[in-house]
């Protein structure tokens, strides 16, 4: 999931720095590589830190799949939700909020 929503970000600033920024190169795959690259390691960032100890991760209600200890009260779990709410949600929803609205913007001055 993590990745899903780090790959939309990264895409729409994608998108955004195509169409509005003066960028001269030619196409380039090391720019998507890299993009591709960050996004899962950025997401594997946030996905390590509960195998080592920073919140737990537990069986989902069907007990098919498992996922962070959403009702965990402890501090660890709750700075981990807090934390990986803001960095893993709130950031890259603002980032495609903010580059599609430039987009919108541009699009209308045309």
């Amino acid at each position: 999931g993590i990745v899903s929503l780090i790959s939309l970000a990264v895409l729409s600033y994608e998108r955004y720095s195509t169409l509005t920024l003066c960028n001269k190169r030619s196409a380039d795959y090391r720019k998507a590589l890299l993009a591709v690259g960050g996004s899962w390691i950025y997401s594997l960032v946030w996905t390590v830190p509960p195998l080592i100890g920073w919140s737990s991760y537990g069986v989902e209600g069907a007990g098919t799949s498992c996922s962070v200890r959403w009702s965990s009260e402890s501090a660890e779990s709750t700075s981990y939700i807090i934390c990986l709410f803001i960095f893993c949600l709130v950031i890259p929803v603002m980032v495609m909020m903010y580059c599609y609205s430039r987009l919108l913007y541009a699009v209308k001055q045309v």
